[in-house]
């Protein structure tokens, strides 16, 4: 499965070769300060054990199955760049969750935005009936812009605790009503 962003940019599963680009990704402070899940410094041996993880191997069912956890390659020029992971959610049962990390030398080229709103197409187009959801820190404005600009509305605020930075941080929470999932 690949699902192309731009003419130079895609989405695609993740593969074993990608690790070294995740480990390089994933180590640099300005991307891993704003994640919740992800250790820092950042492995080669975090990148492999990511990359052993059942959702790389099953994309398409993650597309259709609301149960079921998406990660998918950012890519330029089949490089990777950055992920996305699309997740079942505690927060608002029944809806799926956002995350995503973008190496720093890509930000500001709008590449997130629109893989974003080709993995909320390709959902919407296999599971019509799958909602959105999403959250960024408080501090990070560079990810609530990117939420905002896909048409998520504020839904309120929660607080979970940051790997990266080994304490609870607010985070503020974000929800896709039905009728701004298609953009058709």
């Amino acid at each position: 499965m690949q699902l192309p962003i731009s003419d130079c940019s895609s989405l695609r599963p993740f593969r074993p070769s990608d690790q070294g680009d995740l480990a390089k990704g994933m180590n640099d402070w300005q991307v891993a300060r704003w994640l919740a899940s992800a250790p820092h410094p950042y492995r080669l041996d975090h990148a492999r054990a990511y990359l052993a993880r059942p959702e790389h191997a099953a994309c398409e069912t993650g597309m259709r199955d609301p149960d079921t956890r998406l990660s998918l390659a950012v890519c330029i020029d089949d490089r990777l760049v950055g992920g996305i992971s699309l997740v079942p959610t505690t927060r608002r049962p029944g809806c799926r969750e956002f995350g995503f990390w973008l190496s720093r030398p890509v930000w500001g080229r709008r590449i997130m935005p629109a893989a974003v709103q080709a993995i909320i197409d390709g959902v919407v187009k296999r599971a019509p009936r799958t909602e959105f959801v999403a959250s960024a820190n408080h501090d990070n404005q560079r990810s609530i812009r990117l939420i905002r600009s896909l048409g998520f509305e504020a839904d309120g605020e929660d607080e979970i605790f940051s790997m990266p930075l080994q304490r609870h941080v607010a985070v503020n929470c974000f929800y896709l009503p039905r009728r701004r999932a298609f953009r058709h």
